[in-house]
């Protein structure tokens, strides 16, 4: 689901209405901003809602298995320390499947080509999943974060299930920490106070920037180069590399 789009809208107006009438009831609010969260990742790809969810799984019981590794003190200790480097090695090699196997498959195949060896490789077409970057890195630092003795106490697997599918951030970032996040989530809220007007002022300037410039700039400059760059001129390929920059 994309964010200037109808669907979003109307997807935005529903969310944003319930999650001011729940936000007194601070679990149940919570329960529905995970459900909302995750319709709006497999409104995508439903499949990829797993791969969400189990990143999300496994990064808990990372965080659990670190915490409880501690120094009393929160001090590192040598199991921690491996456990920290596991929960990295992990994440990095569900990011480089999705996002590099394919160029490293094509890679080795022409360089063994050049060589004179004749190889078929499988294509594997692997459909990359929006906003894994941004998750997976999330949760690293969360686990991160606690191996540091910089998070004292893990969250719990709602708060954390929250925090990582959280949907105004998990396709398009920004990257937040636990500590940024959570005692945001756990303020009370006055369902009276509403910033509203800084609200609707940073989603039409948002809107303006994406719908106007962007698009216009990708459809009347930037693709059309960048599609068969040979057929322009120096003057006009610069053009789109920095038109292509503002948008």
């Amino acid at each position: 689901m994309l964010f200037p789009t109808i669907d979003f809208a109307v997807f935005f107006v529903v969310v944003f209405t319930a999650s001011w009438l729940l936000r007194p009831y601070r679990t149940i609010w919570r329960w529905f901003m995970l459900a909302a969260s995750c319709y709006f990742y497999a409104y995508w790809e439903f499949g990829y809602l797993f791969l969400l969810l189990g990143s999300l799984g496994v990064n808990w019981l990372f965080g659990e298995a670190v915490f409880r590794t501690l120094g009393p003190d929160g001090q590192r200790t040598t199991t921690s320390k491996w456990l920290v480097r596991a929960a990295v090695v992990v994440n990095l090699a569900v990011l480089g499947y999705y996002k590099y196997l394919d160029f490293f498959v094509s890679s080795v195949s022409d360089r063994l080509e050049s060589l004179g060896l004749e190889v078929d490789p499988p294509l594997l077409e692997i459909l990359l999943p929006i906003g894994i970057s941004f998750f997976t890195f999330q949760a690293m630092s969360y686990v991160l974060d606690i191996g540091r003795g910089e998070w004292r106490r893990p969250m719990t697997l709602l708060d954390f299930g929250v925090f990582l599918t959280f949907f105004p951030q998990l396709v398009a970032g920004p990257i937040v920490r636990a500590s940024e996040l959570l005692p945001q989530l756990q303020r009370p809220a006055d369902p009276r106070h509403v910033r509203y007007a800084e609200a609707f002022m940073l989603i039409f300037r948002g809107l303006f920037k994406k719908v106007v410039i962007s698009s216009f700039l990708a459809s009347q400059i930037v693709d059309p180069v960048f599609a068969v760059p040979e057929a322009y001129g120096r003057w006009e390929v610069l053009w789109a590399i920095y038109a292509y920059a503002i948008q």
